[in-house]
């Protein structure tokens, strides 16, 4: 059995396209237009005890998403993943007491 298993992770983003302008601004309030973003597509691994494994790619790849769905920060729009026999999203609390993991290049870091 594989400590991480991600299987067919998806994850998509609703977003207000905003005209440009005071008058677009209105007009986006009273009738706004969305556009589907999808930031993780398809994503399937699995990662067994003792392995290492690192993101590396693009900006927007969906490195960040895909960490924070695997943490349970985010909800996948599709798909699972399991992390030691848990599921990320069911039980948030109980399982973020068994791992660690730290965001961005911030100067409170260093």
């Amino acid at each position: 059995m594989a400590l991480i298993e991600v299987s067919h992770l998806h994850k998509e983003f609703v977003k207000t396209v905003k005209e440009p302008g005071l008058k677009g601004a209105i007009a986006s309030f009273f009738h706004p237009q969305t556009q589907t973003f999808t930031a993780v597509k398809d994503l399937s691994f699995e990662v067994p005890k003792g392995q290492i494994l690192g993101f590396i790619g693009a900006n927007g790849a969906g490195k960040s998403t895909t960490i924070k769905m695997l943490t349970g920060i985010l909800k996948p729009t599709s798909g699972f993943c399991r992390i030691n026999g848990k599921i990320p999203q069911e039980n948030r609390q109980d399982y973020v007491k068994d791992i660690g993991v730290v965001f961005g290049q911030r100067t409170q870091l260093w």
